[in-house]
This record gives structure tokens, sequence and C-alpha cells, in this order.
């Protein structure tokens, strides 16, 4: 009987807490899109991460990217993982870590 009420509980947690706060982030996205409004990634920031190997989160992605990052043009990072390159909306970046030495090749 307690373990009904466990998982009622976080059924209702799940419902009312998780699922609003992402959707709260696409709504934020979808009306700036319809504003026309457009955030620029800061470019003078980002030249430091060219060339080095980095772990990229995303806010629609539970687990992010490793890949070294090759350019960044406008809003687009492009970034070399193990065998595939892959382009990147700069809005969908929560954020940039360099990896550790030893991952640098």
């Amino acid at each position: 009987m307690k373990i009904n009420y466990l998982i009622f509980f976080l059924i209702i947690i799940i419902f009312c807490i998780v699922i609003p706060k992402r959707n709260k982030l696409y709504l934020g996205i979808i009306k700036r899109k319809k504003k026309g409004v457009k955030r620029k990634m800061p470019q003078e920031l980002m030249k430091e991460f060219i060339g080095k190997v980095c772990s990229i989160s995303l806010f629609n992605e539970s687990f992010g990217i490793t890949g070294k990052i090759i350019s960044i043009e406008g809003n687009w990072i492009k970034i070399l993982e193990k065998d595939t390159s892959r382009l990147v909306n700069g809005d969908m970046i929560r954020d940039i870590k360099i990896m550790p030495e030893k991952y640098q090749k």
C-alpha cells in the first residue's frame, strides 16, 4: 500500500515540476523566434575553444556531445566527434566545458 502512494507521489512530481520546467524553456525559445529576436553567441569568448576537445551540454538532450570544436560561424558550431562531424545550433547549448589535457589529442 505504501509503495502505491510513493509511485503516485513520484508521478505527481514529474507532471507538476519536471515537465513544466522543460516546456517553459522550449516556449521561451519559440517566443524569441516568433518575435525575430536572435541571440548571438559571443564569438570572442568562443575563440579559445576552437581546436580543443570539449564537452557540450544541450537543452534538449539528457546527455551532451564530446568532440573537438573545429569552427564557429554565425550561431553554428562545427564539432568533430570520433567518426562524424556535427553542426550544433548555438541557441540549444547550455554550457561548454574544456576536457582535461589527457583528452586533448
